[in-house]
């Protein structure tokens, strides 16, 4: 007596090609997606970080009852945050003694160079905040009586963007040393969060 065919199942070449087509279409869709996420959260953690720092910074000359000077610099797409008891400012990229930023730094890394912290993210032009907005140094000094800048003609900050360029925030620093971040309407796209809070470029 002959046995009965056993039933085989499987997939077919066929089945398996239009599978990973259809694989290969999604994963091509989601490739923008994704990279758009990435560069949406990289300038949002940057322009917090900076917020963060300046915020501190303020409560640093409140606490130690002396006044603080902030700067931000900036060395070809290098860019640093600094905060020092010194009144000249600090060297956030020297990273040696005599310039020191005794108060904090940010990025951390002893490495000058290293930007790894800032996740890709580059400023764009020149730092505004205090006296001159036309060199790689901006650089503002907090009053720790009044918490205010002891210089109201320090106001301003720097504009930062995403590694493709797609997204820009603008840290601002008013007269009461208040750090705050908005859309600089010249940014080619406005994080959706921030569409009531542009500024000028």
């Amino acid at each position: 007596m002959r046995g009965s065919p056993k039933n085989v199942t499987g997939v077919t070449l066929i089945e398996l090609m239009v599978t990973v087509t259809v694989l290969a279409i999604l994963v091509a869709l989601a490739i923008p997606s994704f990279v758009d996420f990435r560069e949406r959260v990289a300038v949002r953690g940057a322009g917090d970080q900076l917020v963060s720092f300046f915020a501190n910074a303020k409560l640093e000359a409140l606490k130690r009852d002396r006044p603080i000077t902030v700067n931000i610099r900036k060395s070809g797409t290098n860019m640093c945050i600094g905060a020092t008891t010194v009144a000249a400012g600090c060297d956030c990229f020297a990273k040696t003694a005599a310039a020191a930023c005794d108060v904090g730094q940010f990025p951390t890394s002893s490495d000058a160079s290293d930007q790894a912290e800032w996740r890709g993210i580059t400023m764009v032009g020149q730092p505004t905040l205090g006296p001159t907005d036309d060199d790689d140094v901006g650089l503002a000094t907090i009053d720790p009586k009044r918490g205010y800048l002891t210089d109201g003609m320090d106001v301003g900050g720097a504009t930062i963007q995403s590694s493709a360029g797609h997204f820009r925030l603008r840290l601002y620093v008013d007269r009461w040393s208040r750090p705050y971040l908005c859309a600089p309407t010249d940014s080619p796209r406005i994080l959706s969060d921030y569409t009531t809070r542009t500024c000028a470029p």
